[in-house]
């Protein structure tokens, strides 16, 4: 143990230089911890909202009445299923005359199930302003931001006009705020059979909605309908595939980014280390002609090195955590105000932070087995030749 007294003097010693090393390394741990789970929680509730009221597997081929309802019950005895929503979806106008004046928009109209909805996709949960009326055919849920653009009130009369021309008077019932923009302004929700009314298409719907316990098991099930069922399906995955494919390549570029500078806090721990070589040359000698071997010297040195490491890896990792639980907690106006999200998500797991913690030490130590095996070869008589 006598190399860890040796070792620690030196670092007590060279307090600067040890102090430099311990920042470069903790900053490193901690931008790339932050970053990261910043990233997975922007991924992570982007894709949330995107499926809030959306389906994890869509189905179709599947039109008419007496057929979907036999496929709808074989579905919902899959393992991991939630809900089967029919649901028709289309193209369509709204007008409104309010305190605003006259609007008109272009929306997407869904034509959903309103009971089986709260199970599948928890709509009653989403209503921000009204309540879920599922006996109420003439009933329309819009969203919140599309209601605050219209400056209307529950209750209001709206005009939804179909792409075949069909205009019906309809309700605003209630509003849902789903978390993701583009639902928000330009997607309304009405029955299933007011929307099979306006698009004439009697008892069928243009395609059953699957939703999961858990969304990153949709391809296991799509496989189950594909194979057992032969039913034409695509998954979340299948549909966001372009938005997938740039969030993936997005936290690729940033994590190659911000690993230069666990890069440069390695750097910084190799010149400390040959600095620290350079002006130890002395006491090497004097070592090496106490009889301390090569691998006793080299010990010294790289302990030295570790030590700096673990250390600037320890706070990099507590200060971390504690920005990120900071971020989480309290909302930070200049970037929730141009996103739409209230606070700034957080997702990072222990898998990722470990092989952080465990990418750093291998940088760490590989800076510091160079200059320790630089020491450890010096012979006695080179080394006292500089004194």
């Amino acid at each position: 143990m006598f190399e860890f007294f040796i070792a620690k003097k030196h670092i007590l010693e060279k307090k600067k230089q040890s102090f430099i090393g311990i920042i470069g390394i903790m900053i490193g741990v901690t931008v790339l911890i932050v970053s990261i789970g910043i990233s997975n929680g922007l991924d992570k509730n982007m894709i949330g909202s995107i499926l809030s009221l959306s389906s994890h597997i869509s189905v179709y081929d599947v039109e008419n009445k007496d057929e979907y309802e036999k496929i709808e019950n074989k579905i919902k005895e899959i393992s991991g299923v939630k809900g089967v929503l029919p649901k028709v979806s289309t193209q369509g106008l709204i007008k409104y005359r309010g305190i605003y004046g006259d609007y008109v928009s272009g929306v997407k109209i869904e034509g959903l199930d309103i009971e089986k909805a709260k199970t599948a996709i928890d709509i009653e949960k989403k209503i921000v302003h009204g309540k879920i009326n599922s006996e109420k055919r003439n009933g329309i849920y819009i969203g919140n931001e599309l209601f605050r653009q219209l400056g209307a009130n529950i209750g209001d009369k709206i005009s939804l006009v179909s792409a075949e021309n069909q205009e019906l008077p309809l309700e605003i019932t209630g509003v849902f705020e789903s978390g993701y923009y583009d639902y928000d302004i330009s997607m309304v929700i009405i029955p299933l059979a007011t929307a099979q009314y306006m698009m004439y298409m009697g008892d069928n719907i243009t395609n059953l909605e699957i939703t999961l316990n858990n969304p990153y098991d949709a391809d296991k099930i799509s496989d189950i309908l594909s194979e057992k069922y032969g039913l034409f399906n695509r998954t979340w995955g299948d549909q966001n595939k372009n938005l997938l494919s740039a969030l993936a390549l997005e936290k690729t570029v940033m994590i190659v980014v911000f690993s230069l500078i666990v890069v440069i806090a390695g750097f910084v721990v190799w010149v400390i280390m040959n600095m620290l070589v350079r002006e130890k040359i002395k006491d090497i000698g004097i070592m090496r002609a106490m009889g301390f071997s090569t691998q006793n010297i080299m010990k010294i040195f790289l302990i030295e090195g570790i030590t700096l490491g673990i250390i600037g890896i320890f706070i990099g990792v507590l200060l971390s955590l504690g920005i990120l639980w900071y971020i989480e907690n309290y909302s930070i106006s200049g970037i929730t105000s141009i996103y739409y999200l209230s606070k700034i998500p957080v997702e990072i797991s222990l898998k990722e932070i470990l092989i952080i913690v465990f990418v750093n030490f291998i940088v760490i130590f590989l800076s510091s087995v160079f200059p320790a095996y630089r020491a450890g070869k010096m012979e006695t008589m080179e080394a006292l030749r500089y004194e």
